[in-house]
């Protein structure tokens, strides 16, 4: 016991020496010292002898002059000795007020004892923290600036008073000029556009620019001021695009199409010709072949022309009342199939039965010709009631234990098959069969670890049990 109280003793004698020192200490130590001075002093005043008063005032006044030129003295020591203890409370309000300036060099020292170690430690990390989030907040502002500089789109920001505050380069290559900060959105011809709302396509004509542009726009705060951010879209180029890609896409198509078409029919013509310049005798038997080879090339140009024709030929749905499960069962019934099974609830929709059975028929001819490469081929059709966004749907799968799907990113390519003598339609009319009634098609491989595909046609739509 008297081991750990002697190993303690430095430690208590420190803590002892950073007290003596500290802030508290220094100012408790001045005032108390100030107070029994003055006390000292009045005292003194009270009891020194008449005698020993060197002037001829009277006493009382002697006395009151010599206890106010002694008490002014204490008290103006006692100023500088209050002025050298709160030095440190000076130089924490030197840091702090860099701080508010946005100045994080400055350090507090952290040697003093006491509490005012405890508030230059708080306020050094406080500096610290604050300098990392401004460096944070600059390089913030630096990439958003780059970004907004970059970005493609015109945006505006307008104050609450319409008056324009900040725009882009493209947003002033629409307007033909860069505009001044503080102009009337009127002036600018933006002022229609404000009260347009959010998503609304509407037509936009400018110096610089004109077409139809989507607005969108955003209300935020800086400062507690309010700004309005004014951004557009423009329609016409992309559809332009997706237009340019579409009849290039339509063209390959056409051209690969009618080329394999026509020419063979070109090859069988020009031998015919030969045969008849070089006076070969052609029998008739020859002629009617080649003629045949003819007529089927064109047929099948003629029926991948139908084909194509039915894509954009497809009405608008029907709506009536459909028994779903006598549906699918005479879907199977009019598609020779292998083992079918069938699972799902007896289900009243509202759908165009002839698409829908369109749909269904197209999804069970390729499941079939899927699953006639198992050993035992089978076909699952399973329909349910299932909401997707909130939003009540049917969902009709169709499960094969065929070989698979290895073309994925093709299945929806007009004319693309892997089927021999596929015509490449029938995906892409189920699916927009689908959309006619605001639904999806999807397929996939199985996820059960067995070979196969599954087709998934979701239709959104009120279900009502029968």
């Amino acid at each position: 016991m008297a081991d750990r109280d002697s190993q303690s003793t430095p430690v208590r004698d420190v803590q002892l020496l950073r007290y003596r020192w500290s802030l508290e200490w220094r100012l408790s130590m001045v005032l108390l010292a100030t107070a029994i001075a003055i006390c000292l002093i009045l005292t003194g005043v009270v009891l020194l002898p008449p005698a020993l008063w060197p002037l001829s005032l009277p006493l009382h006044m002697q006395q009151a002059l010599a206890a106010v030129l002694l008490i002014g003295a204490c008290l103006m020591v006692a100023h500088r000795c209050l002025r050298s203890a709160l030095q440190p409370i000076r130089s924490l309000g030197n840091v702090i007020d860099a701080i508010r300036l946005g100045d994080y060099s400055l350090r507090v020292r952290t040697d003093r004892p006491g509490i005012i170690r405890e508030l230059a430690t708080d306020i050094n990390r406080l500096s610290v923290s604050q300098s990392g989030q401004a460096q944070g907040v600059v390089e913030s502002r630096a990439m958003i600036a780059k970004l907004v500089t970059a970005l493609p789109l015109p945006w505006f920001v307008f104050d609450d008073q319409d008056r324009l505050r900040l725009t882009n380069p493209t947003a002033d290559r629409m307007l033909g000029s860069s505009a001044p900060v503080g102009i009337n959105a009127a002036a600018l011809g933006l002022d229609k556009l404000m009260l347009s709302s959010s998503g609304e396509t509407v037509q936009v004509v400018l110096p610089g620019a004109s077409g139809r542009y989507v607005v969108h726009q955003e209300t935020f705060r800086e400062r507690g001021e309010r700004y309005q951010l004014l951004l557009l879209v423009e329609v016409e180029t992309a559809l332009r695009a997706e237009r340019q890609q579409a009849w290039e896409s339509l063209v390959r198509v056409l051209a690969h199409e009618i080329n394999n078409s026509l020419a063979p029919i070109k090859s069988i013509a020009e031998t015919l010709a030969d045969m008849l310049k070089k006076d070969d005798e052609l029998s008739t038997t020859e002629l009617q072949a080649q003629l045949q080879r003819i007529a089927h090339r064109a047929s099948s140009l003629v029926s991948f022309v139908h084909n194509y024709a039915s894509i954009a030929r497809l009405p608008q749905p029907q709506m009536k009342t459909v028994q779903i499960n006598q549906l699918i069962r005479h879907c199977i019934d009019l598609q020779p199939a292998h083992k079918v099974s069938t699972s799902g609830e007896a289900l009243t929709i509202k759908a165009d039965p002839v698409l829908l059975e369109q749909a269904l028929i197209n999804l069970l001819k390729n499941a079939d010709d899927s699953a006639r490469h198992s050993n035992a081929p089978k076909i699952d059709i399973n329909w349910r009631y299932e909401p997707r966004h909130a939003q009540p749907g049917l969902l009709i799968a169709i499960t094969d234990n065929g070989v698979g799907l290895s073309a994925t990113d093709n299945l929806f390519v007009p004319f693309f098959t892997t089927k021999p003598g596929g015509s490449g339609v029938g995906l892409l009319l189920t699916r927009r069969i689908a959309e006619l009634h605001g639904g999806t098609l999807s397929l996939r491989n199985r996820a059960d670890n067995r070979s196969g595909a599954v087709a998934e046609l979701w239709l959104p739509m009120s279900l009502e049990s029968s």
